[in-house]
């Protein structure tokens, strides 16, 4: 059976992979003046280590973050260090442990009020209800994530929520209402010049088009998401896509295999001399 690779948009601050010397480099300052640098700093490297798949180190980094934000009484800090390290432990499989987190950072951003926060929250909560299986409570969430967006008028978000719902759609087998969802979220990552955005939104168009059996149509969709990961360096997006067209090429070579055979039964059976 063939495994397709969806492309959820979760909401952390992800650097570019870093080199081991830009790591070092980034190390906080030991000294103890500056607690608020130091928290940041450990956030920002727990970004670049969930960036480069180490996510252990991640959720190492992140809790050191989260310490300082609550000496420090930053709520801010401490609901951005919650919702980063519950995208660390959902990207570990640990999906119960993430949804705690994120029902956490949704806490914090109630309370201060900030509606990006919250829309990001949400966002990530239907991600994890989509893994566990839950897609009623993954499309309410993904609904609150876009109608947060939507109020913001942040398209970045409006776009993130679309793909999330086209894959959470897709999981439910509603194949034309996530094809719906994943051309309203490539149109704004082409309006916006998302081209990270525009190749997730390709990926996941040519993840629904193998399962309606448009084979020739998921494997344009998935060479122009290769072609993007490539432009951008992504190496684990260029694996997946490579992953989603072994897929769909497959696919479509056992249609023309089924097809020339049966093709060749006909054949024969027409062919098939009279008896006496």
């Amino acid at each position: 059976m063939a495994i397709l690779v969806m492309l959820t948009r979760s909401w952390v601050i992800l650097c570019k992979p870093l080199s081991t010397t830009a790591i070092v480099l980034a190390l906080p300052k030991s000294n103890g003046e500056d607690r608020a640098g130091e928290g940041r700093a450990y956030g920002n490297l727990g970004n670049a280590h969930h960036s480069l798949g180490d996510f252990k180190q991640a959720v190492e980094y992140q809790n050191q973050a989260l310490r300082i934000a609550k000496e420090l009484e930053d709520r801010a800090g401490e609901g951005s260090a919650h919702g980063n390290l519950g995208n660390a432990y959902h990207r570990m499989g640990e999906v119960m442990q993430a949804i705690e987190y994120h029902n956490q950072d949704l806490s914090i951003a109630k309370e201060m009020e900030d509606r990006a926060g919250e829309g990001a929250a949400y966002s990530n909560l239907g991600n994890a209800y989509q893994v566990l299986g839950d897609f009623k409570q993954a499309i309410e969430y993904q609904n609150q994530a876009l109608s947060i967006a939507k109020d913001l008028r942040e398209k970045a978000g409006e776009g993130r929520a679309y793909g999330n719902l086209g894959n959470v759609y897709h999981s439910l087998g509603d194949f034309m209402q996530a094809i719906e969802y994943h051309n309203q979220d490539l149109s704004i990552a082409r309006e916006l010049g998302d081209r990270a955005g525009e190749g997730a939104a390709y990926s996941n168009l040519g993840n629904v088009y193998q399962v309606l059996g448009g084979f020739k149509q998921a494997i344009a969709y998935h060479n122009q998401s290769l072609s993007i990961a490539k432009e951008l360096g992504d190496r684990v997006g260029e694996g997946a896509c490579y992953g989603n067209l072994g897929n769909a090429h497959h696919s479509l070579a056992m249609g023309d295999f089924k097809q020339a055979s049966a093709g060749l039964e006909i054949n024969f059976f027409v062919r098939e001399p009279a008896g006496d």
